[in-house]
């Protein structure tokens, strides 16, 4: 459900509806849509709004046609439509208009819930589909994990755009998509989704105000993040099988990149806090390291130290040798003298 006001190209557009659209964006709606529809296919865009999609196919080398109830939003795409009706599509005669069944793909993109009477659109839409044509088509979620959280805090309130959009009648979840296209006996061949997370909408939601446990219980299923249902059907007996198209290759894909992407990231994960422990014992040892080398120093100057002490002992013990020498011989000279003396008078 696009948000932007102004057109692909830059410039300005009268309609809330117009998005600028990036086919290598998967998890767009308007994205999936053109890349379920072959090129060169002859397509109804029902809801065409400024004619973002429109423009998008004819590059694609496809043909367009186009319902729009705004008249202002119908002139700007009749810049990119082979022909463009300004219309209420619920009280359309589509074959009556387009001459009978001649269309490859009929797109109603983010329309079904602006109507009051969506199963007899789409038993109108189906009268201008070929032989082997498809209907294309996007609903919001109504039981995505935003609005569940909202209804949790006693809240229901229409937005300018998206799940609430203050002009949506009709509200859907995934069983009541189901039921709406048995009902006008049509065939899934395809199924696609965009995803956005409780936060990521236009709803303004706070985990933090709820319990642990009611968030886990309102995300625990794959339907809470689905934002919007895109779905290639066909009318029953159409001659066209159910088949895996571009785009659900590329979703899945990318899903699965997406996946090993998390595994990645979790070795990462495993890798960084092993380098983390591995560096703070590095540091811890480093530490250790320089204690022991401010210990052995001080060993060192002791030992120096004590070296020094020695020496000076020695040099004491010299200087002591010297002396004694220095006071003893004199000592011996005298004792001599007397000895010769005693020896002269004894005799």
């Amino acid at each position: 459900m696009p948000s932007s006001r102004q057109g692909r190209d830059g410039s300005s557009t009268t309609s809330r509806y117009a998005q600028e659209i990036d086919l290598a964006d998967l998890n767009n709606s308007h994205t999936l849509a053109i890349l379920s529809v072959p090129p060169a296919s002859r397509v109804l865009d029902i809801g065409a709004a400024d004619g973002s999609v429109a423009r998008a196919l004819v590059e694609r080398g496809c043909t367009v046609s186009a319902v729009e109830l705004d008249p202002a939003s119908a002139r700007e795409a009749e810049q990119h439509g082979q022909r463009v009706v300004t219309a209420d599509v619920e009280k359309l005669d589509l074959e009556a208009a387009f001459d009978g069944p001649d269309f490859d793909a009929v797109l109603l993109l983010d329309v079904l819930e602006h109507l009051h009477d969506p199963l007899a659109v789409l038993r109108n839409v189906t009268r201008v589909v070929g032989e082997h044509g498809r209907l294309i088509l996007s609903i919001p979620n109504v039981a995505h994990a935003a609005v569940r959280l909202a209804l949790l805090s006693g809240r229901f309130q229409y937005t300018e755009l998206g799940l609430l959009d203050r002009t949506h009648v009709r509200f859907f979840d995934k069983p009541a998509v189901d039921q709406l296209l048995a009902d006008a006996d049509m065939v899934v061949q395809d199924e696609l989704h965009v995803t956005r997370g409780p936060t990521e909408t236009e709803i303004p939601i706070d985990p933090s105000s709820f319990s642990p446990g009611v968030v886990a219980e309102a995300t625990r299923d794959a339907e809470s993040e689905i934002y919007q249902f895109v779905i290639v059907a066909a009318p029953s007996g159409g001659g066209t099988e159910a088949t895996s198209s571009l785009p659900s290759a590329l979703q899945r894909r990318v899903e699965n990149l997406e996946e090993e992407l998390s595994e990645l990231e979790l070795v990462v994960g495993r890798h960084d806090a092993e380098l983390s422990a591995s560096r703070r014992e590095v540091s811890m040892l480093h530490q250790d390291l320089q204690l022991k080398e401010r210990y052995l120093a001080e060993l060192r100057a002791e030992l120096a130290a004590r070296e020094d002490f020695r020496t000076e002992l020695a040099s004491l013990a010299t200087m002591q040798s010297s002396l004694s020498w220095r006071v003893t011989s004199p000592l011996r000279s005298v004792r001599r003298l007397v000895r010769r003396h005693l020896g002269e008078i004894d005799s």
